[in-house]
């Protein structure tokens, strides 16, 4: 079985699903065992969905409200500075 050290080393192999069958099941039992190393596999599991869906996510430009409202908002700016 790995250490939290070994498992954060091969985290990104876990949930890509390139690690053969043994490194997988030692895995596996560190994780029933450890909850500090589920949790951070859990995290970098979500990281890696929200960054995917970042990546393919349509930038849709500010609407012509928003425009103005940041315009404005810069002018404040420079009165103040």
């Amino acid at each position: 079985m790995y250490r939290c050290s070994e498992v954060a080393e091969r985290a990104s192999l876990l949930i890509d699903g390139e690690l053969g069958f043994l490194p997988r099941l030692n895995i596996r039992l560190h994780l029933a065992i450890c909850r500090g190393c589920r949790a951070f596999i859990e995290q970098m599991r979500i990281t890696r969905e929200l960054t995917a869906m970042a990546d393919t996510a349509d930038d849709i430009p500010p609407g012509e409200e928003i425009k103005a409202a940041l315009a404005q908002r810069q002018m404040q700016l420079k009165t103040k500075g």
